[in-house]
């Protein structure tokens, strides 16, 4: 860990890119955590009450949009 941020720290370009890297990945990182969850919410919603009412499609996904 101690590496990486000395290499990071080394010089202004290394520093754009690690933060770069960083930040993308924090963020594929959190997007595919929510969508996880969401989708396993929605999941076991419609199958609590059942088959998915006509506004919805198989998966649970809104039909149409707002």
């Amino acid at each position: 860990m101690m590496e990486i941020l000395e290499f990071a720290l080394s010089g202004f370009w290394k520093f754009v890119g690690c933060t770069i890297l960083f930040n993308g990945g924090a963020y594929f990182l959190v997007n595919g955590l929510i969508k996880v969850w969401t989708r396993l919410m929605r999941m076991i919603m419609v199958s609590i009450h059942g088959w998915p009412p006509s506004h919805l499609d198989d998966d649970g996904d809104r039909k149409y949009k707002i």
